[in-house]
């Protein structure tokens, strides 16, 4: 008899126990994801499609987002860090926007600017980032820059993985001067708002200063694309392609 009302005890608080841990389990909560317009779609008049990529305690997911959408809903744990990074044409430089566990937007609206440091984040192991103070990681960096694009990544992501994070981790990076570069005559539309397009008079464009990175310019006109890769040394590379749009 002992044994039996020793067993249903131990039952009882077994049951109990579940169910206090299952009401502090916070259900997982819909965030509407807003893509902005790409510099490209305004000069080309053509809109592009992309790859959303968000973390998740799963790991990274993905999903394709049509040319017509510019709203998605993805599904957060509210109780991480989840960084968001939306690719035009699947390879192009993202927009992007994290949302932390302090975070209760129900829309979030991706930026260019940021799209550099989800690229980043997202790049690492889906643990590391749903600790991540993003918020903090941000503030640090633009408090420092005004062109994310300038942080050393190699620095960031180092201290990341390392859990040594602090604001000597946010390292700003210099500008290089490149070109000119040989060119179709006309408009050469940057993908980044922020840099200027480069123009080409008799066969030959202006300069530009830009930090380490891959970089493309749109000539809508004839529809070609001038990749264009910057090293840590600040040497320039470049290639023209056939532009996707």
């Amino acid at each position: 008899m002992k044994r039996k009302t020793l067993l249903f005890a131990s039952f009882v608080v077994l049951l109990l126990v579940l169910l206090v841990s299952c009401s502090f389990i916070q259900p997982r909560r819909t965030i509407r994801i807003l893509i902005p317009q790409h510099p490209w779609e305004k000069v080309s008049g053509r809109k592009l499609w992309y790859t959303l990529r968000w973390t998740d305690s799963d790991g990274l997911k993905t999903l394709h987002v049509t040319q017509d959408m510019r709203a998605v809903d993805i599904e957060v744990d509210p109780g991480r860090t989840t960084v968001v990074a939306a690719y035009p044409l699947g390879e192009l430089s993202p927009f992007g926007t994290a949302v932390t566990p302090a975070d209760n937007r129900k829309e979030v609206l991706l930026s260019q600017d940021e799209g550099f440091l989800t690229s980043l984040l997202s790049d690492i192991d889906t643990e590391m980032t749903g600790t991540l103070n993003y918020g903090l990681i941000l503030e640090e960096a633009l408090r420092k820059t005004d062109d994310i694009r300038k942080i050393d990544d190699v620095s960031l992501l180092r201290d990341i993985q390392n859990g040594e994070l602090s604001k000597d981790t946010i390292r700003v990076c210099d500008g290089y001067c490149v070109g000119p570069f040989a060119l179709a005559n006309g408009i050469w539309e940057s993908e980044f708002l922020r840099d200027p397009c480069l123009v080409s008079i008799d066969g030959l464009s202006g300069t530009t200063v830009l930090p380490a990175g891959v970089f493309r310019f749109l000539n809508a006109q004839s529809n070609m694309i001038l990749v264009l890769i910057v090293d840590r040394d600040g040497n320039s590379y470049s290639y023209i392609k056939e532009s996707q749009i």
